[in-house]
């Protein structure tokens, strides 16, 4: 099993760049999975930004900290393969995990968020544990979307083993440690962001520098001009974790 997972897509750059690039390369991969919280104008998902990747070739859509930041994401949590995390209290709307299935084997995506300088939700640990010990599948993937990379790693060493991989999302800048860890879990610290790099985490530099200098809330825009596509490449194979790689392409 070949799957590319794509790093938060960022606003109209993010959707432009999965637009431009992913049919080109979707025939290389049996799963595509793109994280689109921030799909929507730079934050959350709705059904234009959900449709367009969709039509490029995206099987599933993962969330995170903005993911109730659309009304219509409500509706795409009913219908849709739309994934957020699995550690919001019972009774919030959607699902953490979703079955997909390619070339006769099934893959079992899990998304949690981190709660260190994040939202305080329930313990991600144990609800991991939870859910793989009721959910089966030939390869589990886990993406964490979390602020500190020490939890980001603690997560993957406590589910080393245990999954196929682990990849962590949410501070749109990739990370160069792609690797197996001890137990044959495959591992990265942050996929990265798809969008302008020309920003301050994909945000407008003006507005965001204003945050700093003035200390006081600014209006948020997302940041515009050429996108970069960041994914991490996985193989799975005989039920285990082959190799993994980040991989990179630039709008020209």
């Amino acid at each position: 099993m070949r799957l590319l997972f794509i790093g938060d897509v960022m606003g109209e750059p993010g959707l432009r760049a999965v637009g431009l690039h992913l049919p080109d390369i979707r025939p290389a991969y049996d799963l595509v999975i793109a994280n689109g919280e921030n799909a929507a104008s730079g934050k959350g998902l709705d059904r234009r930004a959900y449709r367009m990747l969709k039509e490029a070739g995206v099987d599933l859509v993962s969330l995170g900290n903005h993911a109730f930041d659309h009304k219509e994401v409500y509706g795409l949590l009913e219908t849709e393969p739309v994934v957020r995390a699995a550690n919001y209290p019972p009774g919030t709307p959607g699902r953490g995990w979703w079955r997909l299935e390619a070339g006769g084997e099934s893959l079992l995506f899990v998304q949690v968020m981190g709660r260190v300088f994040m939202d305080p939700l329930d313990d991600p640990f144990r609800t991991l544990d939870r859910i793989l010990e009721a959910e089966e599948a030939d390869y589990v993937l886990v993406e964490v979307h979390a602020e500190a990379t020490s939890e980001k790693m603690a997560l993957a060493h406590y589910l080393d083993g245990r999954v196929t991989a682990v990849l962590g999302t949410h501070t749109h800048v990739p990370t160069l440690d792609a690797m197996r860890l001890p137990k044959g879990t495959l591992y990265q610290t942050d996929v990265g962001m798809t969008g302008t790099y020309h920003s301050i985490i994909g945000g407008e530099i003006q507005t965001f520098l204003a945050r700093f200098l003035t200390a006081r809330p600014q209006p948020f825009r997302a940041a515009e001009g050429p996108a970069r596509f960041h994914a991490t490449e996985l193989v799975f194979e005989g039920g285990k974790g082959v190799s993994i790689s980040p991989y990179v392409w630039e709008e020209p």
